[in-house]
C-alpha cells in the first residue's frame, strides 16, 4: 500500500470578512463590494482551481495581521483546506 504524505493546504491568514464567502460562496454575500468579491474569486481560482472543502479553526486568529492572504489588515483566522483533483 502506498503512503499518502499528502498535506492539505492551510492558510493561518485568511481575513474575517471573508470566511463567510469561501464557505458559502459570494453569490449569498450581500455587503461585500465588488473589489472584495474580485479578492476572493480570485484566491480562489488562483489556489482552488477544482474545488475544495474547509474549516476554520475559530480558536486560531490574530486581532490584527498586517498580512493577510488577501485584502487590507484586519483579523484573520487559521483555515483548513481540502482539495479536490
Amino acid at each position: 500500500m502506498k503512503e499518502n504524505n499528502y498535506m492539505p493546504p492551510v492558510w493561518d491568514n485568511i481575513p474575517e470578512w471573508a470566511v463567510f464567502s469561501l464557505e458559502y460562496g459570494i453569490e449569498e454575500e450581500l455587503f461585500l463590494s465588488e473589489e472584495d468579491k474580485g479578492m476572493i474569486t480570485r484566491f480562489i481560482a488562483e489556489n482552488f482551481p477544482n474545488g475544495y472543502t474547509m474549516s476554520v479553526d475559530w480558536d486560531s486568529f490574530r486581532e490584527f495581521d498586517p498580512h493577510p492572504a488577501f485584502g487590507k489588515p484586519c483579523k484573520t483566522y487559521r483555515v483548513n483546506f481540502v482539495t479536490f483533483k
